[in-house]
């Protein structure tokens, strides 16, 4: 009889669930990739998404690169002996990378000159989207240079604030508490706004949706030996990964040159699809409340 990974390897297909935004498409997708620090962004997008598709906008890697370059130049000697354990060095940091504005400055020079709008690349911005500015300010520029509203996407990680403000303190780089608690609060405001009220922001007009990310929520394939199934690139037994949608996706994901977990199933909701009017179906916004109340900050839990 055959064990379980080896059907999986004879039958070469997993269904996996995804979220494809606007069904995968390859270009001009822009994608807010929303959610408190420490939510969980990073293991959503790799997990849930075809984030291999996208360039991905995060300010944490450009906090990174500025300290490594610093190692070898000490050009900034405001960013020296910094300790990302310390929360107070971590907002130094932060407060630095702010002002040289070098997020901004290298998107534009990422973008700039595509003559032809059906090539733009995929973007996702990693954002906590405290404050709806984030959208007000990033979109001119993309829309001149050829992306369309309808395809500027916004997905909320929500995720347990009790969990998130434990993971803070295991983690290389511990935000503040006050930091953390706020950028949770922000998210929450926000996107309650734009899910709970239908304050979409303008020129906005592609999928928005919300991401349970729990680990209750997320149930993964496993083998036999009642492991996590993974796989690689590099694996030659690796089974042919296909999305539950059935369009076939890519071989297996390598992130940090290590194997992944193929994800049988994940929880999340679809307010708005792209190019259409948002679903203000009673269910839909019981449903994401029930989330919000569970999960949310309990500091200030009124919505209106």
């Amino acid at each position: 009889m055959l064990t379980f990974k080896q059907h999986l390897i004879e039958q070469e297909l997993l269904n996996e669930k995804l979220l494809l935004i606007n069904n995968g498409k390859k270009y001009g997708q822009i994608v807010f990739l929303a959610g408190g620090a420490g939510s969980g962004k990073g293991f959503a997008g790799s997990n849930f998404m075809n984030i291999q598709d996208y360039r991905v906008r995060d300010v944490d890697e450009m906090k990174l690169a500025y300290l490594k370059m610093n190692k070898l130049t000490h050009k900034y000697p405001e960013l020296d002996g910094l300790n990302l354990k310390n929360p107070d060095d971590v907002f130094k940091l932060h407060t630095f990378v702010e002002k040289k504005g070098s997020i901004d400055a290298t998107l534009k020079n990422m973008i700039k000159g595509m003559a032809n709008p059906e090539t733009l690349p995929n973007i996702v911005f990693d954002v906590t989207l405290k404050n709806i500015k984030k959208i007000d300010k990033t979109l001119p520029s993309l829309l001149e240079q050829g992306y369309k509203s309808e395809n500027i996407h916004i997905v909320w990680v929500l995720t347990d604030y009790k969990v998130a403000a434990k993971a803070n303190l295991e983690r290389d780089r511990v935000v503040p508490a006050e930091v953390l608690l706020q950028t949770h609060e922000g998210a929450k405001d926000t996107m309650w706004g734009i899910v709970g009220k239908g304050n979409i922001p303008k020129n906005v007009n592609g999928g928005i949706y919300v991401i349970l990310n729990n680990r209750d929520q997320t149930v993964v394939f496993k083998s036999t030996d009642g492991k996590d199934f993974r796989s690689a690139k590099d694996d030659e037994n690796a089974p042919v990964r296909k999305t539950t949608g059935g369009k076939k996706y890519s071989t297996d994901k390598d992130v940090k040159g290590e194997k992944t977990i193929i994800i049988k199933d994940f929880t999340y909701l679809t307010y708005k699809e792209p190019g259409k009017a948002p679903k203000n179906e009673k269910a839909i916004h019981d449903q994401l409340l029930r989330w919000v109340v569970k999960n949310a900050p309990k500091t200030d839990m009124i919505l209106k």
